[in-house]
């Protein structure tokens, strides 16, 4: 039995998730910042979208917060360094802020996660504000849900690519300020990398000549908005994980296929089976179609943004 039926329409349109049972977030940073003068404690602050929380659906086909996003696996990894330094050992606590389904707009204003400090990003600017040079590390990642909240709409346009340009375009116009306030809160001895994201569209290429030429498509449209993240974290001096050269998802090289039944379809493009193989876009109901990594994925999301630490 072949994955659900799957078109770059409905794609991001998979739940997310509720957001009562993703946040409590702004309570235990707030509780954090006010123990946060102990001297040997250090902090990484995760932000952004589902992916920043580790989203993956349950057995059920229900997309929840886990403990295997990228960011726990980061910081898993660099951890130990600081349990074991050379140097006085220092106590490495994660903080993680993100919200589901977040977009810019939400995360400067206010979207479904209930922030004592009304949003996001003011949770955010808060918190490395009030711990100073205590923040060791910040990763973001903002954009994926603006892009699939309009490009659905842009498929319904005579020029779904121009469409996707000019919401690229915008995306990238209200990335700037939130970097810029959060360089300038974080101050010049916290590392801060932003990542871009995987191509979730390609899964279409299993579901016959109309879904090859959807994800042909959404190559070139994830590719405008790639571009755009490229160019606005390279003019904020904030590092950019290249997650979508990670999963290959521009590599069209055709490989033998590894995947099970119904997509061992012989010889297969490496980024359709990358997307099959670190996502949960090609499994079946009830746990797929849906656009989060799994734990592999966001083992190599990890994998990307440790190797810019400096």
């Amino acid at each position: 039995m072949r994955a659900k039926s799957y078109t770059p329409r409905n794609a991001w349109r998979i739940a997310l998730i509720a957001a009562a049972l993703t946040v409590g977030a702004c309570d235990a940073v707030n509780e954090i910042a006010n123990k946060g003068d102990d001297a040997d404690v250090r902090y990484y602050v995760s932000l952004g979208t589902s992916l920043s929380v580790g989203v993956q659906p349950n057995g059920s086909g229900i997309p929840l917060p886990t403990n295997d996003g990228y960011a726990d696996q980061l910081f898993d990894s660099i951890k130990p360094a600081f349990d074991t330094g050379e140097t006085q050992a220092r106590d490495l606590k994660l903080v993680k802020l993100g919200c589901p389904g977040e977009t810019l707009p939400d995360m400067v204003d206010g979207g479904s996660c209930p922030y004592i400090a009304g949003s996001q990003l003011n949770a955010a600017l808060a918190f490395l504000t009030d711990n100073g040079d205590k923040v060791h590390l910040v990763t973001i990642d903002i954009g994926g849900n603006d892009f699939r909240n309009g490009y659905g709409d842009c498929l319904d346009t005579a020029d779904p690519i121009g469409c996707a340009d000019t919401l690229s375009a915008q995306i990238a116009a209200d990335l700037a300020p939130v970097l810029a306030a959060l360089r300038v809160a974080a101050g010049p001895g916290t590392t801060i990398i932003g990542m871009n994201y995987y191509n979730p569209y390609l899964s279409s290429w299993l579901e016959g000549d109309a879904g090859k030429a959807l994800a042909a498509q959404s190559m070139e449209a994830v590719g405008n908005v790639t571009g755009y993240l490229d160019t606005t974290y390279g003019a904020a001096v904030i590092p950019l994980a290249d997650v979508a050269l990670a999963f290959q998802s521009n590599d069209e090289t055709l490989v033998s296929s590894p995947l099970p039944p119904p997509n061992d379809q012989g010889l297969l493009p490496i980024n359709v089976v990358n997307i099959c193989l670190f996502t949960y876009q090609c499994d079946p109901d009830p746990i797929g179609p849906d656009i989060h990594a799994n734990t592999a994925g966001y083992s190599l999301i990890a994998a990307t943004i440790e190797a810019l630490l400096p």
